[in-house]
């Protein structure tokens, strides 16, 4: 019989349990602990307890889904009617399919009570409010294409597939910036500013990263100091131990949508440049598979898709 309770004091050793137990294809940072749960989840001020649901059969925990009603960062005085699953795993057992199904069904019944009216499933439309840098890498936006379970859970209970972001990693060894007309023109034209450390823009921001080391790079006119665009470098511990070598994610590559081409092409590749110098080996970004200029730009500089996430949603209207 499998049961369905909100979180208690004394679940995150099992959870942390189930959590490492998880296929790495998941896209789940290895090994999770006790420590990291507590900073990315339950130190978040806004993290209600009751809202992540734990699924036990015979007396065992065999799932958790972790329900965000009306998104963590909506402005002051204002309601989304969007709930979002970031999380939601089973145990490798022959009930995990039936796990699946009792959570969402609880997480789509809680979700009634806040009236909303969407789900996403398997990530948040926000950068991430939970979890970042432990699922999915520099932001946990939805469900792996690749991640057959999740999907066929989503087929079983209607939720279709939305946008689109291409998973995108580029070692940093020996990079260097391409050199031709147009990218010594803008460099003649134009600085990159490095801040490390920034001070945080917003308190939900704040929330998100106030675990990891950040570096904001701002593209600058000579003429004149306009600042054209900005990205976010953030360290992700998680994926670096994972991986053997320190891994970065930028956080907003949509900033870059500002520029034209070769501004685009001149400001990511100096900033790639300035990162791998300080001793990041990896770099991670997430491409909206429907901007082409962001996708041109990935290419030119040798990122490689490794996977790609998709919002998963359900309407109740």
């Amino acid at each position: 019989m499998i049961v369905v309770r909100p979180f208690i004091n004394s679940d995150p050793p099992k959870l942390v349990e189930l959590w490492n137990h998880q296929p790495v294809s998941r896209g789940l940072a290895q090994p999770m602990t006790i420590a990291l749960l507590e900073a990315q989840v339950f130190a978040k001020p806004y993290f209600l307890p009751a809202n992540l649901l734990v699924a036990e059969v015979d007396g065992k925990i065999a799932g958790m889904a972790h329900l965000v009603p009306d998104g963590p960062l909506v402005e002051e005085g204002t309601r989304l009617e969007t709930s979002n699953i970031p999380i939601l795993l089973s145990a490798n057992i022959p009930e995990s399919a039936a796990v699946e199904d009792a959570l969402l069904t609880a997480c789509e019944a809680r979700m009634a009570e806040f009236t909303g009216r969407a789900m996403l499933l398997g990530g948040t439309a926000e950068p991430g409010p939970f979890y970042f840098g432990l699922a999915k890498g520099s932001c946990n936006r939805g469900t792996l294409v690749t991640d057959t379970r999740m999907n066929e859970l989503a087929a079983r209970h209607g939720y279709v597939a939305s946008t689109r972001w291409a998973i995108c990693h580029r070692t940093l060894r020996g990079f260097r910036p391409p050199v031709d007309r147009n990218q010594i023109a803008a460099r003649r034209a134009l600085n990159v500013v490095r801040e490390d450390d920034p001070p945080f823009r917003s308190y939900h921001e704040a929330c998100i990263y106030m675990h990891h080391h950040q570096t904001r790079f701002s593209l600058v006119k000579k003429l004149g100091c306009e600042v054209l665009a900005q990205l976010t470098i953030v360290q992700m511990e998680a994926f670096s131990h994972l991986r053997g070598v320190r891994t970065s994610g930028i956080v907003d590559m949509n900033a870059l949508e500002g520029c034209d081409d070769v501004q685009a092409q001149f400001f990511l590749a100096e900033t790639l440049r300035q990162v791998a110098e300080e001793g990041t080996s990896v770099i991670e970004t997430q491409v909206a598979t429907a901007s082409d200029m962001l996708t041109s730009l990935a290419t030119k500089l040798d990122f490689e898709t490794v996977d790609e996430v998709h919002l998963l949603v359900k309407r109740f209207d």
